[in-house]
């Protein structure tokens, strides 16, 4: 009996060792923790902590699905009007997203949600770190100041920055859940001004409402904000409809670094603030400006020589070339995004192949300007890639955000 006993014992320690072995998930069945990855939905996983915003990405963004695709920059009609400073008065035969018109770009993006924030992390790959955008250089030939082309003409003519826009409708908004970024956009409008676009972005109902989250890599870095916006209903009656604007509340990040100041025969543009013996550098920030490390131009004359308190800048003295000149003003001044125009926090860092953005916003921010995510209900959304580009969007429409219960 006792011989019985043992032997039935070593029966079942070995068959719990057999069973517990064929458990062990790393040896004979391993559990797949891979989310998968989709073409057309963003699922918003229901995070167990909320990601670090840092540009990093954190080993919790590995448990949320991965929304894939392409956007493409579509080809528009020729522009029917000039865009740029120079040639007044002569059309540019070029088409209305020339040279971008085509190209391409991948991306990937994952969301998660975690108390009372959403979490969104975007990547595309783009060699380039776009932020010179429109610099001001010295046209030697003309005496004049001028900004680099706001819309570029040919393909080594792209001085912008690089950025991405999402739109969300707010409630209903007719024709959104069918093609999305498409259902704004409003192509070969007349043209009613000089230098107005035949593409404009605005609602056909009234009352209706989309929300726009617009990311600009050079007016958006200061405090690390995406610039919060909307599009309304607006009357078309041609290139001067326009229904996008900032939310209702609060300012907008971004000032224009430019005045207008008589050289001693004329009126003419030049920049607001500079660096002095600075190099390289592409926005002025306000603290720059409060710490006086930026100096206001007081005065120009007919040669250009721009003069501030404590010095003087002769363009003469070179750095200051179209194109190549490394000690080009910028374009821009910038500052915080405040009230309802700075809902969005962002950390974004160019890699060398392309960038990382993670972002956040409150579920709900209590502003009748912003999208209010309710986890129980799916939402329709479009995305647009600018790569070194001021309305050249590369598109990708009909997606749709979904929540993890």
């Amino acid at each position: 009996m006792k011989k019985y006993l043992i032997y039935l014992t070593s029966i079942m320690f070995f068959g719990a060792v057999v069973t517990m072995s064929s458990c062990n998930p790393e040896e004979d069945d391993p559990i797949d923790l891979d989310p998968g990855e989709s073409t057309t939905e963003l699922l918003v996983k229901k995070f167990t902590a909320a990601p670090a915003l840092d540009g990093t990405i954190d080993d919790i963004w590995s448990t949320a699905q991965k929304l894939v695709g392409t956007t493409e920059v579509p080809i528009l009609a020729a522009r029917g009007t000039y865009l740029n400073s120079d040639g007044e008065g002569i059309e540019e035969t070029l088409g209305l997203f020339a040279p971008y018109a085509g190209e391409k770009y991948n991306f990937t993006m994952r969301s998660g949600y975690s108390g009372s924030d959403i979490y969104f992390l975007l990547e595309w790959e783009d060699a380039d770190d776009s932020k010179d955008r429109q610099s001001w250089y010295f046209d030697a030939t003309d005496k004049l100041w001028k900004g680099e082309h706001k819309y570029a003409n040919t393909s080594s003519d792209k001085f912008y920055e690089d950025k991405f826009a999402f739109l969300f409708p707010i409630g209903d908004v007719t024709g959104f859940s069918a093609s999305t970024c498409y259902s704004t956009c409003h192509e070969n409008l007349t043209i009613v001004n000089a230098k107005d676009k035949h593409s404009r972005h605005y609602l056909n109902v009234e009352g209706q409402k989309v929300d726009m989250w617009h990311w600009k890599r050079v007016r958006g870095t200061y405090l690390g904000q995406v610039d919060d916006q909307k599009m309304l209903y607006d009357e078309a009656t041609g290139s001067d409809a326009n229904g996008r604007t900032g939310d209702a509340t609060g300012e907008g990040g971004y000032l224009g670094n430019s005045q207008t100041l008589n050289n001693g025969s004329a009126d003419v543009s030049i920049p607001l603030y500079i660096i002095p013996n600075q190099a390289n550098y592409y926005w002025i920030d306000q603290d720059q400006i409060d710490n006086g490390t930026a100096k206001m131009i007081t005065a120009v004359d007919a040669n250009g020589v721009l003069t501030y308190d404590g010095g003087t800048i002769d363009p003469a003295t070179g750095g200051y070339e179209q194109g190549t000149g490394t000690k080009r003003i910028p374009s821009v001044t910038t500052k915080a995004f405040t009230l309802g125009r700075g809902d969005i926090d962002i950390q974004a860092v160019h890699t060398g192949t392309g960038w990382i953005c993670e972002f956040s916003r409150p579920l709900n921010t209590g502003d009748e300007d912003d999208v209010v995510f309710e986890i129980t209900e799916d939402l329709p959304f479009g995305l647009a890639i600018f790569n070194n580009a001021a309305i050249a969007h590369a598109i990708k429409p009909n997606l749709t955000l979904k929540f993890e219960q």
